[in-house]
């Protein structure tokens, strides 16, 4: 709970944010939904707020702290160095938000179109909070019972907002209330039932979106989160399941709720992707019989033309059912489509450590990796993707002592990789592939640490000759007398390893090429002078 003292500088933060962000931008609404991921799952840790900062630190790919200057917010700064505001200060900002309870009520009136009029609650089917509150009575679980009641709650509270969609949101929250103060008493029953809600609802939503065509700048303004907070609690719920040793009269529940799920393959291709993960953490978790499993693979295998999802669902049930050759040859065809879709495969049999099956799938996934990556325009998505698909492979690779595929990655995904790539090569002691890279990036010798120029010396003082032409090429470039010096203090450096490789014509034929190209750059033959390198060549 946030002190009271803070609470109308935290207002007044939240309406500096309001202003300064724009909900009707796609890069600014994208930046909010990943801070509003990280705020969920718990991401934001070590916070600490006066009267004029906010600060705290949030776990991402990479560690960021974040500070929000709480009077002036164009002031706030992180450690990511993203332009702007970026999704680890709008973290940090829902974290003191959510101690205040009001992420909800900030997420709507910032959606809220900026040149409409408010929604006029009034004529939304609202009800009374003692009605919404109200609990029933204890009665026997009945499936088809749950359905209606989801069923009649959303067109009830949720229905006439569908002509509205600003208010989607809203009621969105009103609806989950009712649904979970109407769950049973007993714990698997009360989880059984958030579940199959959760499922229902996210199918309702599916049907609500395409029954009003809504455009997909609609969802994805208005509420595209809505799904991603319902398959986050379908995860949710399955964890907590997973706890109990499940009674006999589950078994009709399940067998109803896995003909329910199948249709969410294909109600809407905007939400595509939160449909087929919702599908597979269902198959992957719940649906556990094999004949299950083969019923269903059966089913879909055998539709005429099938979309895509229920072309990824085929190849998750080949996956279950370790038909592997089947489920490759799937991926294969799919090719760059089904990239997204593969770290969750990677995931599952990581947790098994079932390396011999892991490869063949890993095997398709690396060489479409580069194709994957190049279609996309979106430096931070690309970065993102490459981290995960490291993180999914080097399980494998150290177990199997792989790293000969850990690099083909590593080289496919160039630059995003450059970091690990780096540390890998360093670490391996492939110091001619560690400076090949650094070339390749772009980088000279002015970024290497002394350290690491002292190994390299160590090892072979060849491979610092080009860092060290191109660092002095460039720095004569800048032609400003601080470069020259700098240039010529490299060149007495390149000296020094010339001599020692016992090459020293070479150095002095490369002394009097860079003479005679530059003769008209007077300062740096002076500065030559200084360092008594022309003096040296005569």
């Amino acid at each position: 709970m946030l002190h009271e003292q803070y609470l109308e500088h935290l207002n007044q933060c939240a309406k500096n944010f309001q202003e300064a962000l724009d909900s009707s931008d796609p890069l600014t609404q994208k930046v909010v939904e990943k801070g509003l991921l990280l705020y969920r799952q718990n991401y934001v840790s070590q916070v600490k707020i006066d009267h004029e900062t906010v600060t705290g630190v949030i776990q991402d790919v990479n560690s960021a702290k974040a500070v929000l200057h709480i009077d002036d917010i164009s002031m706030s700064s992180c450690t990511c160095f993203a332009e702007g505001y970026c999704r680890h200060q709008l973290a940090l900002f829902f974290s003191v938000l959510g101690a205040a309870g009001k992420v909800s009520a900030w997420l709507s009136e910032w959606r809220q179109p900026p040149q409409k009029a408010a929604v006029d609650l009034s004529s939304l089917p609202l009800m009374r909070a003692s009605d919404l509150l109200k609990k029933p009575g204890n009665k026997e679980p009945d499936y088809e019972e749950w359905v209606d009641f989801f069923t009649e709650t959303f067109q009830s509270v949720i229905g006439e907002s569908s002509r509205k969609p600003s208010a989607i949101s809203e009621m969105y929250y009103i609806y989950m209330r009712k649904l979970k103060n109407s769950s049973p008493q007993q714990n698997e029953w009360k989880y059984l039932y958030l579940l199959v809600g959760h499922v229902i609802t996210f199918k309702l939503f599916l049907s609500m979106s395409k029954e009003n065509n809504h455009a997909d700048g609609v969802i994805n303004r208005y509420y595209r989160h809505i799904f991603q907070d319902l398959l986050q609690g379908v995860q949710e719920y399955l964890n907590r399941l997973s706890n109990f040793t499940f009674p006999f009269a589950f078994d009709l529940f399940l067998e109803k709720l896995k003909d329910d799920s199948g249709e969410i393959l294909h109600l809407h291709k905007t939400i595509e992707f939160e449909s087929i993960q919702i599908y597979r953490i269902l198959w992957t978790n719940l649906f556990t019989k094999k004949q299950w499993r083969l019923d269903e693979l059966k089913k879909l295998t055998s539709i005429e033309s099938p979309v895509f999802t229920e072309k990824v669902a085929a190849t998750h049930l080949q996956v279950l059912l370790r038909e592997d050759e089947k489920a490759v040859h799937s991926i294969q065809e799919l090719q760059v489509e089904i990239m997204p879709y593969m770290l969750y495969w990677l995931d599952i049999l990581n947790s098994k450590r079932d390396w011999n099956r892991l490869e063949l799938y890993l095997t398709p996934f690396i060489q479409s990796l580069k194709a994957y990556i190049q279609q996309e325009n979106d430096f931070e998505f690309c970065h993102e993707f490459t981290s995960m698909s490291i993180r999914a492979a080097t399980p494998f690779c150290h177990a199997k002592n792989r790293m000969d595929i850990l690099e083909r990655l590593f080289n496919q995904t160039l630059p995003y990789s450059y970091r690990k790539y780096e540390d890998f090569l360093y670490e391996q002691k492939q110091f001619d592939k560690w400076i090949d890279l650094y070339t390749y990036m772009g980088l000279g010798i002015d970024m290497l640490t002394k350290e690491q120029i002292k190994t390299l010396q160590e090892y072979d003082q060849a491979l610092l000759l080009s860092l060290y032409h191109r660092s002095v090429q460039e720095h004569i470039d800048q032609k400003s007398r601080d470069h020259y010096r700098i240039a010529v203090r490299q060149m007495k450096k390149l000296r020094t390893i010339y001599k020692k490789l016992k090459k020293q014509q070479q150095f002095e034929l490369f002394l009097k090429m860079t003479l005679d190209r530059t003769k008209r750059l007077r300062a740096f033959h002076e500065e030559c002078r200084k360092g008594k390198l022309i003096h040296a060549e005569e």
